[in-house]
């Protein structure tokens, strides 16, 4: 399961982990992937997902713009929020087609966006993920 943390325009998000020693030290066994919009860490499971994003909290709200979690029996990326509820608190349970879904694209210029589905892709899109998430979330 991948975990993909997309970073605010105008941050290395890799450097800027790379460079604390704090976030050097909760990363140590995930080997974070640089990708030019963020860093992609691979982890076991949701709830291990979960646990290391509480650690990153600080570095989350500071740098990152999204941090989704990879859901392989879906084919989808779903936001912290409803990876939480469906885990954490089973307060929701994912079914095929769920109601909630966009996109998170990234522009050529490192900003990104949500966009809701039947909203034409802008140009200068490098990367997408299809997103579910909860009604709060909706762009």
């Amino acid at each position: 399961m991948r975990l993909v943390c997309i970073g605010k325009a105008g941050i290395d998000l890799y450097r800027t982990l790379s460079d604390s020693e704090t976030s050097r030290h909760i990363l140590r066994f995930y080997h974070p992937k640089e990708m030019p919009w963020g860093v992609t860490l691979e982890v076991a499971t949701v709830s291990s997902g979960l646990s290391l994003t509480s650690e990153l909290r600080w570095y989350i709200m500071r740098y990152m713009r999204e941090v989704l979690f990879e859901d392989t029996e879906h084919a989808v990326y779903l936001t912290r929020d409803l990876a939480r509820e469906v885990y954490e608190t089973r307060s929701a349970a994912l079914i095929d087609g769920w109601n909630i879904s966009f996109r998170v694209v990234i522009l050529n210029d490192g900003t990104s966006a949500r966009l809701p589905d039947g909203v034409p892709v802008p140009d200068g899109v490098v990367q997408t993920f299809r997103v579910w998430g909860l009604a709060r979330e909706h762009p």
